[in-house]
């Protein structure tokens, strides 16, 4: 069969047998014999499952292959059918399916395959993303293009659009700072338009430092001849000016229903300390430059942290002195790589890693815009790409298989190996070298129930400290080693919420992430723990907005539409007592899915913006209506 011959692939999944089907059409010239069909996909084949068809010769997680018949040979225009069932999950969405595919010929080449989307009983269709549609501004409500809402807003008026907003030469190096960094955001984001701020002729803002405003906290008020900014730090300032930029750019593209206002008031403030987003950039490589426009348009919804998840069992991300491996190999995957094609890659050696370069210029665009980067290293599970890599982390005498919820076999640090605590240590030091953020995320979820328990190494160190070995005794042992070794390096520790388990962490300086739901958060700061809520019914933006079988996303955790994310109101459902143990929220964006182009801006926009306002304001000032109105006034982001 000729390279530049191409097959296509097509796929089922019968909702009522639980089964998928593959259809290989042999689209070439020439008979296909011997050969292997390599599959990327979201869905995970169990190992013992029964197929039809054809032998399962290979699988990593949701990376297959399978063996041809021997013997039997495909002709051209006929299929090569493969059914299996005892798949990980029921499949409800096209994206569910296969991600990219080729075929590995008899003599070790690679052929294309091309893909057509997953159908569902093999009814016709063909993706058809929701659109969000912009509904008019509620009666009554202030006529300002403003997310998120603002606390208090007393205004009359309207002020000429067309002039830019400049700042009072006589203001305050915060309020400078500001300024010019809200002017630069603003030209990077609207490139299209007329600029919002410049240093000239405009409507001049005279800026003033007030320290009885709170944290973050500024106000506006508006005469027929001046427009004067109070705030309290810096970040108040740039808060401040983000509010104008956005009231300026209403008025402009929307002059019949938004103003910037000549006379009145606003008082404004966030509700939460902790205003989050979260990016998966181990999953899929992102470039500095799609990382950069995301941090931006955190920004201009006055997001303030950013939650970079920098290692999975898929790939490393970061460069660490003295352990080259990690860049050189679990940065990368591919055929013959120590990492096989994962989650839309194709067969030829693709990823990529960030240099210490790269994250402080990272790190200093944060800073200029009040983004403090949070950085996360995920231990001790998910962690098969380092064990690929450094193989001395293994214990060599270690007997049975345990997977991860994913399908990883065997992919957990083992805190026995003294190797193991040499290697965090210089990961550690990195990322105290790098991230000048107050907590380091070390992860902790998702360990496999049964890690560790073939290690004669473990089994040794558990029955030392607790007279057996068992998983999650083991695990917050090693968590607490860890929580030791960032304070000696002047950190806090940040985890998700299975670091309770087991014992968990000692409580002080602690953040813990709540994914599951909210009450699982509650329970947490019962327990005297800081809390981050990310409940993945509300801010796991990687879920699909809805049911429909052609709207991407994943499943897992239902859907979750704009309504479901706008409502969600952080510790509603938290006696008054613990609402001191809720730091603030964050959303969640996992990136499975995210080698289809476009899809990340699906996904996180305008669901992001909605976020923002639950964490900026209080439930009494979210108007959904409102909040329609302008959403998509607001910048979007997407992967390159």
């Amino acid at each position: 069969m000729s390279i530049n011959d191409a097959c296509r692939l097509y796929s089922d999944w019968n909702a009522q047998d639980g089964i998928i089907e593959l259809a290989l059409e042999n689209a070439g010239s020439a008979p296909l014999s011997g050969a292997r069909l390599a599959t990327t996909s979201l869905f995970r084949i169990h190992p013992e499952c029964r197929i039809e068809g054809a032998t399962l010769s290979g699988q990593l997680s949701n990376y297959h292959v399978f063996a041809q018949p021997k013997g039997e040979q495909l002709m051209p225009g006929q299929r090569w059918v493969i059914r299996a069932d005892r798949l990980s999950h029921v499949l409800r969405h096209y994206t569910d399916g296969l991600k990219s595919a080729f075929l590995i010929l008899a003599d070790g080449s690679i052929a294309p395959v091309a893909l057509e989307p997953m159908t569902c009983n093999h009814k016709a269709g063909a993706p058809r993303w929701e659109e969000i549609e912009r509904h008019a501004l509620p009666a009554g409500a202030a006529p300002l293009a403003v997310i998120p809402a603002v606390l208090q807003a007393d205004v009359g008026g309207v002020r000429d659009p067309a002039l830019p907003l400049v700042i009072a030469a006589d203001a305050s190096l915060a309020a400078q700072k500001a300024f010019s960094a809200v002017r630069a955001l603003a030209a990077r984001l609207f490139t299209r338009d007329e600029p919002l701020f410049c240093h000239g002729e405009g409507h001049a803002v005279s800026a003033s430092n007030d320290p009885a405003l709170h944290e973050g906290a500024y106000r506006i008020v508006f005469t027929a001849k001046a427009i004067m900014l109070s705030a309290g730090d810096e970040d108040g300032f740039r808060h401040g000016f983000i509010t104008l930029g956005q009231m300026l750019r209403g008025a402009r593209l929307r002059p019949g229903e938004f103003v910037l206002p000549e006379t009145g008031t606003v008082d404004d403030g966030p509700r939460f300390g902790w205003r989050g987003a979260h990016l998966d950039v181990a999953r899929q490589f992102y470039a500095m430059q799609d990382i950069v426009d995301f941090l931006d348009c955190l920004a201009w919804n006055k997001l303030n942290r950013f939650h970079m998840h920098l290692n999975d069992d898929e790939a490393w991300r970061l460069e660490i002195p003295g352990f080259p491996a990690l860049t050189e190999k679990a940065a990368f995957r591919g055929i013959g790589e120590i990492l096989p094609p994962l989650l839309g890659a194709p067969a030829g050696r693709t990823g990529g890693y960030y240099t210490g370069d790269d994250i402080h210029a990272l790190v200093a665009h944060g800073a200029a815009l009040g983004i403090e980067i949070i950085p996360e290293i995920d231990v001790p599970g998910h962690c098969h790409c380092v064990l690929e890599a450094l193989p001395e982390l293994r214990d060599s005498g270690e007997t049975g298989i345990y997977r991860s919820i994913q399908y990883f076999p065997n992919n957990a640090l083992n805190p026995a190996i003294e190797a193991t605590w040499d290697f965090l240590a210089a990961v550690f030091d990195r990322l105290v070298e790098l991230f000048p953020a107050r907590h380091i995320h070390v992860g902790a979820d998702e360990v496999a129930d049964g890690a560790w328990l073939g290690s004669p190494m473990a089994a040794v160190l558990g029955e030392k400290l607790f007279g057996k070995a068992e998983t999650f005794s083991l695990q917050s042992y090693f968590l607490k080693r860890v929580q030791a070794m960032l304070r000696e390096r002047g950190r806090n520790t940040a985890a998700w919420e299975e670091a309770a388990l087991g014992g968990g962490l000692e409580i002080d300086g602690v953040l813990l992430m709540a994914w599951k739901e909210s009450r699982a958060g509650r329970a947490l700061a019962a327990q005297g723990y800081q809390v981050v809520l990310t409940p993945a019914q509300h801010y796991y933006f990687d879920i699909a907005r809805s049911t429909d079988w052609w709207e991407p996303g994943a499943s897992w955790a239902g859907t979750v539409r704009l309504r479901d994310t706008y409502d969600y109101d952080p510790g509603g459902d938290w006696p008054e007592a613990l609402k001191t143990q809720l730091a603030g929220v964050q959303s969640c964006l996992w990136s499975e899915n995210l080698a289809m182009p476009g899809l990340f801006a699906h996904l996180a926009y305008p669901r992001l913006s909605a976020m923002a306002e639950g964490a900026w304001c209080a439930p009494e000032r979210k108007d959904f209506d409102r909040f329609l109105a302008i959403q998509d006034l607001m910048p979007v982001s997407a992967k390159s």
